[in-house]
């Protein structure tokens, strides 16, 4: 196998079919094992915790290419700091910082396609939308979308008749 599980040959304990079915084997801990949508051709593998079997070079280089390619996805931009153990959270973090919901009075200033924003002053809500042509941001919430709601107290029943209802008439 050329994958990042670990090879039969060398010790490793099948712990999904190809077929995506779970195999559970006994003396296998702290093993992941992907879920069938994301199984194609491969079998996943793992160690036995007995520490019997080992792990080839090719396949640490495997892992630890997918985990920078991991990173690199997150983050295309980088930087990939080889001095440190922190690149995937690096990574993860500027990946997060782009795609949640900027709150502030001004647009963010790093603008990302389907980047949220939340403007304080208003309480409108826009998104970064490029559609191939043009970039600009566009309200989804707030201002002159009006939400109709009818709040209902007292429509419980014998059993609670504090229970509070809520309808929901829609957004226009």
């Amino acid at each position: 196998m050329t994958g990042i599980f670990p090879n039969i040959a060398a010790g490793g304990v099948e712990i999904r079919t190809a077929a995506g079915a779970p195999t559970n084997p006994p003396g296998v801990e702290n093993a992941y094992a992907p879920l069938a949508q994301f199984i194609t051709t491969c079998i996943p593998t793992a160690l036995p915790s007995d520490c019997e079997a080992r792990i080839e070079p090719r396949q640490i280089n495997a892992i630890v290419s997918e985990l920078v390619a991991l990173a690199e996805c997150m983050d295309p931009n980088g930087p990939w700091n080889c001095a440190s153990l922190n690149n995937l959270c690096a990574a993860f973090s500027t990946w997060a910082i782009l795609h949640m919901i900027h709150v502030g009075d001004v647009p963010p200033t790093v603008l990302t396609k389907n980047q949220l924003w939340w403007e304080t002053d208003t309480g409108y809500t826009f998104i970064y939308y490029d559609d191939g042509n043009t970039k600009q941001w566009v309200q989804i919430a707030g201002g002159d979308l009006v939400m109709d709601k009818v709040s209902i107290v007292g429509s419980g029943t014998n059993v609670d008749p504090y229970q509070v209802g809520l309808v929901d008439c829609g957004t226009y």
